[in-house]
């Protein structure tokens, strides 16, 4: 085996002693996800690492000669203190809770006649802490003899800590660049308004990966729309996941899952990801590959003035001053109204989301309760979006061809944020009654104590940046730096009540295809 940490065994060692701090993944894993206790197999593996992520998930194999029963211990932690991690031997089983952060382990006899002895460190399931542009935590692995009287630190290993990586998907009918905006401080004087998003995760020390599937953003989110990928949108997650645990392995950085954030119909890409049959693989340890889910206003349940559009894609309209008029009021050449929405909006609405995204849709019937721990974010144009809600309404008041059609109850019966209702944006999870919604100041919020277990529900907030007409104080929802601040805020969480274990719970539920469900 090869050191690749460039760290010299202690003195206290013989001077043949080595350790190895190896990757397991995937060569050491079952079918079923737990290591194997095969000390020979460990100790053939050459893929050394640094460091991992805090997933809860990925695991580091330390491996150090000796013939003595050695304590393995997180340094500057009690043995009932999980928060850097956890550590036990390799030849428990792989079931057993890991819930201790000290350990004495017994030599193994290898079959080249050398004894070693084997622990293997679970990272935690958070980075622990708000830690601002701090990318890492050092986390230090003591060793001591485990029953000799001399109890001196023998050698002490470091082990870096990361955040998980960020995967970000985008919604129907838009792009990464307009939903996250660029990497990079680079904004030219007339895109001050794009979102700077990706940007501020990265300033505070997230590596972010985008998954882009703009070329196909019109298109159904069904599950299994395309055989062997589910569909464009999934596709373009599964790659980007993939790209950005390879980037830290590149970095001698064990990573097996990202933390996904997802606008609009991206939540419903990341839930139709987790029912794909490689979605738990040998390489995340048969768990999946998202470690958390955090979905921006997304229709869970249903967009519904996607039913609206797609009934009257073929009636004859026109758009007069920004506004869309029956064929009769026209001012110009009238058009049908899928060919003013792919002409003027770039959202053909005769591509297959547009039908897709109705409640109850086909594509609903085959999107299942997601077992991924997840949070939801909505918006709601209530109190001050008064403008963009006039508008919005004008023109479906004008595409349904009644000048009754009232927004609120004839087309989303509930609070919304002008395009999905605010109870299918919370996608099962419940959400604050409106006394409870918080409102943004300068101050908030100072710590994650103050963001709501499970979801919350954002209030002058509305879908998209290009909605927002003439209203004061009024934000879109991947623009909204409360958003932003505390999306960052709950990925450093260590709080899982943060986070529900279920999202889209009134959906069908999953079927049990193999023993690993």
């Amino acid at each position: 085996m090869q050191n690749n940490n460039n760290v010299s065994p202690s003195s206290s060692f013989s001077s043949k002693s080595r350790y190895h701090l190896l990757d397991p993944n995937p060569s050491l894993i079952d079918e079923n996800g737990d290591l194997v206790n095969d000390i020979n197999k460990a100790a053939s593996i050459t893929t050394c690492r640094n460091g991992t992520i805090a997933d809860g998930v990925s695991k580091l194999i330390l491996v150090v000669d000796s013939n003595k029963e050695l304590q393995f211990s997180i340094n500057g932690t009690k043995p009932d203190d999980l928060t850097n991690g956890t550590l036990r031997s390799l030849k428990q089983s792989s079931n057993m809770v890991n819930n201790l952060s000290s350990t004495p382990v017994s030599p193994l006899n290898m079959n080249d006649g050398k004894s070693v002895v084997a622990t293997v460190y679970t990272p935690p399931d958070s980075f622990n802490q708000y830690t601002g542009s701090n990318r890492t935590i050092n986390v230090n692995v003591k060793i001591s003899n485990a029953n000799d009287a001399d109890t001196r630190t023998l050698h002490t290993i470091p082990i870096q800590l990361y955040r998980p990586p960020v995967v970000l998907i985008h919604g129907v009918w838009t792009n990464p660049e307009q939903t996250w905006g660029n990497k990079t401080n680079s904004y030219k004087p007339w895109e001050e308004d794009k979102s700077k998003f990706r940007e501020n995760l990265e300033n505070n020390g997230y590596k972010t990966f985008v998954a882009d599937y703009s070329a196909y953003n019109a298109e159904t989110f069904h599950p299994y729309a395309i055989p062997g990928i589910g569909n464009h949108g999934i596709d373009s997650l599964r790659k980007e996941i993939a790209k950005a645990c390879n980037y830290r392995h590149n970095q001698s950085i064990a990573a097996a899952q990202v933390d996904v954030i997802a606008h609009s119909m991206g939540g419903l890409m990341a839930r139709g990801f987790v029912q794909q049959p490689d979605y738990k693989r040998k390489d995340n340890f048969m768990k999946g590959s998202i470690h958390r889910l955090i979905t921006i206003g997304t229709p869970h349940y249903g967009g519904h003035l996607s039913e609206f559009l797609y009934n009257h894609r073929d009636d004859w309209c026109c758009l007069d001053d920004t506004y869309i008029t029956p064929a009769r009021y026209c001012k110009v050449e009238p058009k049908k109204l899928r060919t003013i929405y792919s002409d003027n909006y770039f959202s053909p609405i005769d591509k297959g989301a547009a039908e897709a995204l109705i409640p109850g849709s086909d594509a609903y019937s085959h999107l299942y309760q997601t077992n991924v721990k997840s949070y939801a974010i909505a918006g709601s144009w209530k109190p001050n979006a008064n403008n963009s809600h006039e508008s919005q309404e004008l023109d479906y008041k004008f595409i349904t061809d009644n000048l009754g059609f009232n927004l609120d109850r004839d087309g989303f019966h509930d609070d919304n944020d002008l395009v999905v209702s605010v109870k299918s944006q919370l996608g099962g999870i419940g959400g604050f009654p409106q006394d409870q919604i918080r409102q943004p100041d300068s101050n908030y919020p100072p710590n994650d104590e103050d963001i709501p277990n499970e979801s919350a529900i954002y209030p002058n907030t509305i879908h998209a940046r290009f909605m927002i007409k003439h209203d004061k104080d009024v934000l879109s929802e991947t623009n909204s730096p409360y958003i932003q601040r505390d999306v960052m805020k709950l990925l450093s969480s260590s709080d899982n009540g943060k986070f529900v274990n279920v999202i889209g719970k009134d959906s069908p539920r999953p079927p049990c295809l193999s023993k690993i469900c």
